[in-house]
């Protein structure tokens, strides 16, 4: 009874076996990838919310431009604009199109729109108003 006894007591203090090790390995890898993964996808998010709040922000200034004044309807492209409205070629990351049409004979129909490329995607942000002759 002795020996049963001994050889009881070594194996509780033997530790922990292969295969509680490898599942414990398994466990963590799998909890590290999805942290990870929720990262990518919330890093992407946001700088598409970013991207997309300056873009409305240009579009906005150039509809309250373009409202403004007299220009008579036509239509016109600037691109490699920056987050500011600034032309910086080659760094710049939006295109900012714009075109004043004739609506009714009290006023024109103003469209701009702002694109820019995201991971290999177009997105574009297209805002439309009126302004008064």
């Amino acid at each position: 009874m002795a020996a049963h006894a001994v050889k009881r007591r070594l194996r509780q203090q033997a530790g922990f076996t292969m295969i509680e090790v490898m599942v414990a390995m398994l466990l963590t890898v799998i909890a590290t990838t999805g942290i990870i993964a929720l990262y990518i996808v919330n890093t992407r998010a946001s700088g598409f919310s970013r991207h997309a709040t300056e873009a409305t922000m240009l579009a906005q200034d150039q509809i309250e431009r373009l409202r403004l004044s007299n220009v008579v309807p036509d239509s016109a492209t600037v691109v490699d604009l920056n987050e500011q409205g600034v032309v910086d070629p080659g760094v710049g990351l939006f295109t900012r199109a714009h075109s004043v049409s004739a609506g009714t004979a009290s006023y024109d129909d103003v469209v701009v729109t702002v694109t820019w490329v995201e991971e290999g995607v177009s997105k574009n942000v297209a805002l439309r108003s009126r302004r008064n002759r």
